[in-house]
């Protein structure tokens, strides 16, 4: 949810402009907030007041919520999913459109774990890019000669957010990026030993689909610490 610009925090279809007047006059009621959280916890307010003038029966609704973690801080993500939730049923009770839907992305591990305890969301991870993706935005990321694509994609597979961190916080020092992460990697196999959990990480290094295929305590404690 970007922080600073309205032009920036919401993007929406064509048939469903937002009135940018409807959003200023909301924003100017808050202050010390940032952009993202206030139009994190007014979605209602928005749809109702802004896009409301475009009917919804007979239309799809979508409503996507990005990064909701840092607009509203981890702590509140088990309230407002059902928050969403709730809203979702009102609006298709009250506006009748074919479907409608919300999508909330975070970044913090262990919103996961916080959401899966209840039963009014579905859970996707989605933070790969495929390769023809990853490369568009390596190479919009404006990398020196000397660092090749391929050796970049083999190291990440996919993950944009590690890219980025390469660029921007490493400098695309790829090995002191390595060395850095190689000393985590170091402290957390030690954790791992001293809880006994080592058959466990081996069993998910052979197969990741075994966090959800087995069934224990042990997998359940792996899974918490790797997160």
């Amino acid at each position: 949810m970007k922080r600073e610009s309205i032009d920036k925090a919401i993007l929406t279809s064509k048939t469903a402009q937002l009135g940018k007047e409807t959003l200023i006059s909301l924003i100017e009621r808050f202050s010390g907030f940032k952009i993202g959280e206030i139009l994190a916890n007014n979605i209602a307010t928005i749809l109702e007041k802004a896009v409301i003038k475009k009917k919804y029966e007979n239309n799809h609704v979508l409503v996507v919520i990005d990064d909701v973690s840092r607009a509203i801080g981890v702590d509140k993500i088990e309230w407002y999913i059902k928050w969403l939730y709730e809203l979702m049923w009102k609006i298709s009770e009250e506006y009748k459109p074919k479907a409608v839907n919300f999508i909330a992305t975070t970044s913090e591990g262990i919103s996961r774990r916080l959401v899966a305890r209840h039963r009014h969301a579905t859970i996707y991870l989605i933070w790969n890019l495929d390769k023809s993706g990853f490369e568009e935005l390596f190479y919009e990321l404006n990398p020196p000669s000397y660092t090749n694509f391929n050796d970049v994609w083999s190291l990440f597979g996919g993950d944009l957010s590690k890219l980025i961190e390469l660029a921007w916080l490493w400098r695309w020092d790829i090995d002191t990026m390595i060395r850095y992460y190689r000393d985590i990697l170091r402290e957390l196999v030690i954790e791992l030993m001293r809880k006994d959990l080592v058959k466990e990480l081996e069993l998910i290094l052979e197969d990741i689909d075994n966090l959800s295929k087995i069934s224990s305590h042990e997998i359940d404690l792996l899974e918490q610490i790797l997160v």
